[in-house]
């Protein structure tokens, strides 16, 4: 007894086509053809990758943000932290020698808020990459799209 795909009782043939030539087919003559693009960067129909690279423009900038805030403003109160001594011990637990009174403008606030900053940037970091990847492909994308517009026009 042979397999056959189609369903029980049906003897005629089966009429299913394999995908490359329905797609083919199904294709539409005005939209962008993507085909001589390779397929790390093959930008897909019904996307704005003028908004996706803006976007990962907008995290890009996040991360250069940050790391400059940690490297240029923040640098000073992450070196003043790293002492070792006793007094430094106290305030790191939130005491101070002094009664918890700290009036040099917020200084353990300021020394605090740097440690939760420190890396921060590295959560924006991929965004870069990203970028570059949306850079190529919005080039392909604008490339066809410029194309398939002066084929639908003549």
């Amino acid at each position: 007894m042979t397999s056959n795909p189609t369903a029980i009782g049906d003897t005629s043939p089966s009429t299913i086509q394999p995908a490359h030539e329905t797609s083919a087919s199904v294709e539409i003559s005005d939209s962008p053809s993507f085909r001589n693009v390779p397929w790390p960067v093959r930008p897909s129909l019904g996307i704005n990758y003028n908004f996706v690279s803006i976007m990962y423009l907008v995290g890009s900038s996040m991360a250069l943000l940050f790391y400059a805030l940690e490297k240029q403003v923040l640098a000073p109160l992450l070196v003043e932290g790293e002492d070792t001594n006793d007094e430094n011990a106290l305030i790191a637990s939130n005491e101070s020698a002094d009664g918890g009174a700290n009036d040099e403008e917020g200084g353990d606030a300021w020394k605090e808020f740097a440690k939760g900053m420190e890396g921060m940037y590295f959560i924006f970091v991929p965004f870069i990459p990203c970028l570059a990847w949306s850079l190529i492909v919005r080039y392909y994308w604008l490339r066809e799209t410029i194309v398939s517009q002066e084929k639908k026009k003549n």
